[in-house]
């Protein structure tokens, strides 16, 4: 990396956070902790080991931190099993044993240069030989856990002195290769890991097994990530296939430091607009410090940028995404659901109901949702995102259901006796696939026109005769005008005209049409599937909530607008 001055403020904006985390670790009760916490437990221990080393530190070279560190070391041999792994929710974890040795080994390092903390170091060290064999061997369960195993294996050899005992086994899961989509997502299309974990880990991996192959799929998906970077320093993940689908937007504080790097390096200014966004929505020291005292030159002046949000339209194919943002207008369009491919909600799949979520400045609409009564199926979700012209988006579900038929002579068991089935709503044993149907159908189609200020969305239904709801989620804080109470305490759309203010920044929705009848007497309620339902769960969205109503088949169109006062 190019030698750069040092960003000052920066710095000292990491060591202040650190020393306030180290107060209160101080003040408060440091070693209550159990031995599944045992990455808490490193994490507390890098940080006062970065306090301790670091010379802008108001606890630079502070003897209280000492015993403190030294207890900590102690609680994480404890917590180590026979096995050299950890525990956590998952029982001798190589994935969640790999997450600790990451931070473990940076410790260690860092530990090494302070005479003082020679028993810190050589406690580390120990605990990380032990948990060498098994990450040698042990298997994972999500795509990111191999490249965290790989970072953590990359890491103990350098910190043991036996890169070569490590190099075999990175390199066959390397071999698999990186799971970049062609968009620039990886596979899990998360925010949330591409930040904590995979893009460090290649990093990591690039840097002490000099693989620098491996710097450009994180290039790439920082650059995916630019236009799904807000002014909130929140990152867009409704297309992820991980937890943080279910948040409006995932913190971006995890990709400051890849994109600091390859500003610096590579002199982006894209890069450093980034960055500078990220950081003026605070620092982590305890995360962020420690990194910068084993690679100072990640702590340069960033170059120039251009000052300015990012602007334009991008389409992300492989993730079923559409953004389009100008001034302080932003419309995320969604159509990548992995539900109606997999036909349940699981772990590790693309499942919100979520199709759009809008913005001008702080009014914020953080999710449109479309459920329908239709045999329990479930909310809309469209697997496909096809772009119809420039700026126009088209999303699709079609659902089926039906009534089955007897048995054919020839397929009959007089006694009664059929194999359990799935009838893709639930499960009986009447032998479906070998019964005729008579369908139900609705398909239900989404038109967007993303606009500068807005943008225009037309609902269709074809098929089965029943209502829908539409569902606005608002992000708190606002006043809403155009909603009235229900009978049922829900809010509703009575007239054509909805706005919603925040301080002088409103969005404004106007409804043209709604469907095959009026929608007041409507059911005012999402329906989230018998997938929930019958389990009793909620697929509620959180924040404001407004409900247009209606029936299908017909269409109903609205007209979303942003504008400031």
């Amino acid at each position: 990396m190019p030698e750069h001055l040092e960003d000052t403020t920066f710095t000292a904006a990491l060591v202040a956070d650190l020393d306030r985390r180290v107060d209160a670790l101080l003040a408060g009760d440091a070693l209550a902790l159990s031995p599944l916490a045992h990455r808490e437990t490193t994490a507390r221990l890098k940080g006062l080991v970065t306090a301790f080393s670091h010379p802008a530190s108001a606890h630079h070279h502070d003897v209280r931190l000492l015993p403190v560190a030294t207890r900590l070391v102690e609680l994480l041999s404890v917590a180590q099993t026979p096995s050299g792994l950890f525990d956590s929710t998952n029982l001798a974890s190589p994935p969640d044993t790999a997450f600790t040795v990451n931070d473990l080994c940076l410790t260690a390092e860092l530990a090494g240069r302070e005479s003082a903390l020679a028993g810190v170091a050589s406690g580390l060290r120990a605990v990380a030989e032990r948990t060498l064999p098994p990450l040698l061997t042990g298997g994972v369960h999500t795509p990111n856990h191999r490249w965290e195993i790989s970072s953590a294996l990359a890491r103990l050899g350098a910190l043991l002195g036996a890169p070569d005992v490590v190099r075999g086994r990175v390199e066959e899961w390397l071999a698999e290769g990186v799971d970049l989509q062609a968009d620039g997502m990886y596979s899990e299309r998360s925010p949330l890991y591409a930040g904590a974990v995979s893009s460090p880990s290649l990093l990591v991996v690039a840097d002490l097994l000099d693989r620098p192959d491996l710097l450009d799929p994180v290039r790439r998906n920082l650059e995916a990530f630019l236009p799904l970077l807000d002014e909130d320093g929140l990152l867009e993940s409704v297309h992820s296939r991980r937890q943080d689908q279910h948040t409006a937007g995932h913190p971006g504080a995890d990709l400051l430091l890849p994109y600091r790097r390859f500003a610096l390096a590579e002199d982006r200014a894209d890069f450093a607009d980034a960055a500078r966004t990220l950081q003026s929505h605070g620092v982590d020291g305890r995360s962020v410090l420690p990194e910068l005292l084993a690679h100072p030159g990640l702590a340069g002046v960033l170059p120039a940028g251009s000052g300015r949000p990012w602007a334009g339209e991008a389409v992300l194919p492989a993730s079923g995404l559409a953004v389009h943002a100008a001034g302080r207008t932003r419309t995320v369009v969604f159509g990548g659901s992995d539900q109606p491919a997999v036909g349940t909600i699981r772990s590790g799949t693309a499942n919100t109901a979520t199709f759009l979520r809008f913005r001008h400045g702080a009014a914020v609409l953080e999710s449109l949702r479309l459920s329908t009564a239709f045999f329990g199926l479930g909310p809309f979700r469209s697997a496909t995102l096809e772009q119809e012209a420039a700026g126009t988006f088209v999303l699709c579900q079609e659902l089926r259901a039906g009534y089955y038929q007897p048995l054919a002579a020839a397929d009959r068991d007089p006694a009664g006796d059929y194999p359990l089935g799935d009838e893709g709503r639930f499960h009986a044993a009447m032998a479906f696939g070998r019964r005729a149907v008579d369908a139900v159908e609705l398909t239900t189609t989404v038109r967007v026109e993303l606009l500068d200020d807005g943008a225009d969305v037309t609902v269709g239904f074809s098929g089965a005769a029943t209502s829908y709801a539409l569902e606005l989620s608002f992000r708190p804080g606002g006043t809403l005008t155009g909603a009235e109470p229900s009978a049922d305490g829900a809010r509703v759309l009575t007239g054509p005209e909805l706005r919603y203010r925040v301080a002088g920044d409103e969005v404004v929705l106007v409804r043209e049409g709604g469907g095959g009848a009026a929608g007041e007497h409507q059911p005012a309620r999402y329906d989230g599937g018998e997938q929930y339902d019958y389990l009793q769960g909620s697929h509620a969205a959180a924040g404001e909530r407004v409900y247009l109503t209606g029936r299908t088949p017909g269409v109903v169109r609205l007209r979303l607008r942003g504008g400031s006062r």
